[in-house]
């Protein structure tokens, strides 16, 4: 008798555990914005300079891969970039944040980072932060995770969806400086990101300044007077640097606010399409599961003396084929979701018109993408430079 009901069982189990269903509701506690309440002297405020984040197509999970598209991944990697930077100004711990789409190894503090993952649900990054000395601040990964209600029209807040992220590095960024960083050693990271700029423009001559200790990190072996006429020279270039670049956070600062509706309904899609994946994933593993338990069943019936089961095998058997049948149209329709994300996701690109520039009685004109018109800017900077010393130009921009 007990073997006449067990195929039948069997099939009452795999229609119980279909049935079942968890539903996981998520929720994020937004992070405020850390301040200096001490207050801080302007010789003390220490420059930022983030470098474009890196996309991280290579560090992509497995199971989101679909769900990356490398167009809309590289416009991410300025928004993500600029982000990080007017969150680090808004706090007000800081000298000058900037963007900086070249070298940062004359930056007081210099910001790199890359994206592990950016779902609409999730975001990871990698961020490291350094000083001009080369002491890391920073080395550390860092997560949120988001609920439906981050892109609820009527309870979204004006910032970003993962405003916490970005709050989180700019609260441990000051912590950091407050456990470890004394006024010392805030005026010592200033004087060699100086150096150091001045390094990259008179290496003949400054060379020597800077020499690396033992534990890696680069002293003060000697000091400029300061009325030193190169010195001065170089700190001009640095100003037009400085000028250049602060030109460029409206061209950021555009970018990021043209992107930001697009980019908002891409990510409140790629939230559901991630819900629907995770779900119908779950539901084609378990019905895959099920199916094949059921034809194992109907085979074991097969094979059973028992008449009852005997005739019951076909119907456990063509369960099984249905439920295994189930798992691939699931699949199915959840390409159909990755390929109208995908269409969405090649509508965002990236353009930066020429920029002419008006100096020293000629005309300039810098052309390509943001990072080689800065190139550019800084090979014209070591022209200017070569020309006030006497020297020859190292370049026919």
């Amino acid at each position: 008798m007990l073997r006449l009901f067990q195929p039948i069982f069997l099939l009452l189990v795999i229609a119980g555990v279909s049935a079942c269903a968890t539903q996981t509701v998520k929720s994020t506690t937004f992070t405020p914005i850390d301040a200096d309440q001490s207050g801080i002297v302007e010789e003390e405020l220490l420059d930022i300079g983030i470098g474009i984040f890196q996309p991280g197509l290579d560090d992509i999970p497995s199971n989101r891969e679909e769900l990356t598209f490398s167009d809309v991944r590289m416009a991410e990697t300025y928004f993500a970039s600029y982000n990080l930077a007017a969150a680090l100004q808004t706090s007000g711990n800081w000298g000058v944040v900037r963007v900086v789409p070249g070298d940062l190894s004359s930056s007081d503090l210099a910001i790199t980072g890359t994206i592990l993952q950016s779902d609409g649900e999730t975001m990871r990054m990698q961020v490291n932060v350094k000083d001009a000395t080369g002491a890391t601040w920073i080395d550390k990964e860092y997560e949120e995770v988001v609920s439906k209600y981050s892109y609820d029209p009527r309870m979204r807040r004006s910032e970003d969806a993962f405003q916490g992220l970005f709050n989180k590095i700019a609260n441990d960024l000051l912590e950091y400086k407050q456990r470890n960083i004394e006024r010392e050693e805030i005026l010592n990271i200033r004087t060699v990101s100086q150096i150091q700029f001045a390094r990259d423009f008179a290496p003949q001559v400054f060379d020597d300044y800077l020499e690396e200790g033992r534990n890696g990190r680069l002293e003060i072996k000697r000091l400029p007077a300061e009325n030193d006429p190169i010195l001065a020279r170089i700190e001009n270039i640095r100003e037009r640097d400085y000028l250049y670049v602060d030109s460029l956070q409206d061209y950021y600062s555009n970018f990021v606010r043209q992107m930001d509706g697009p980019y908002t309904e891409f990510r409140r899609m790629s939230y559901d399409e991630v819900m629907k994946m995770d779900r119908l994933a779950a539901d084609s593993r378990r019905n895959m599961i099920m199916g094949v338990a059921a034809i194992l069943g109907g085979i074991a019936a097969t094979q059973s003396n028992n008449a009852a089961a005997y005739y019951s095998s076909p119907i456990i058997l063509a369960s099984g084929g249905w439920l295994i049948k189930d798992a691939f149209n699931k699949g199915d329709e959840r390409q159909m979701h990755i390929e109208a994300l995908a269409e969405l996701g090649n509508s965002l690109e990236m353009e930066i018109a020429p920029r002419t520039i008006e100096l020293e009685e000629r005309t300039i004109t810098l052309s390509g993408s943001v990072e080689a018109q800065y190139e550019q800017w800084r090979e014209l900077l070591a022209d200017i430079y070569a020309n006030e010393i006497g020297e020859a130009p190292s370049s026919d921009l």
